[in-house]
């Protein structure tokens, strides 16, 4: 699976780039070949101002499930990013079940 980061109004950090990554392996990687790659992005929408602006969004592409995409704010880059890998998870596994349920179907028509 590759991973690709990315960071917008805010230094690349390398405690929050290792925290990611960890974070993606442990969510995601039950779904083996099934996710080619991830594309990460966190920015600070209101700068150092503060607030509940640090967005995670997370685009998951790879064959079966085509493209998924998931964004969460919260009011820190841990939680945003735990919150948006959960829910990039529970998206992912529902993609995969259509998928194979849409095989399951094609592949009753052929046999009848």
């Amino acid at each position: 699976m590759k991973i690709a980061l990315r960071y917008k109004g805010l230094p690349t950090s390398d405690g929050l780039t290792e925290f990611t990554t960890r974070r993606i392996h442990r969510h995601l990687s039950r779904f083996g070949q099934r996710i080619q790659a991830v594309e990460g992005r966190l920015s600070d929408v209101n700068g150092p101002r503060g607030g509940v602006d640090k967005r995670c969004m997370f685009t998951a592409t790879g064959p079966g499930i085509g493209s998924v995409r998931v964004e969460e704010v919260h009011q820190d880059f841990y939680g945003a990013v735990e919150q948006a890998l959960g829910r990039l998870e529970h998206t992912v596994g529902r993609s995969v079940k259509r998928f194979r349920e849409r095989r399951g179907l094609v592949a009753q028509r052929r046999v009848s």
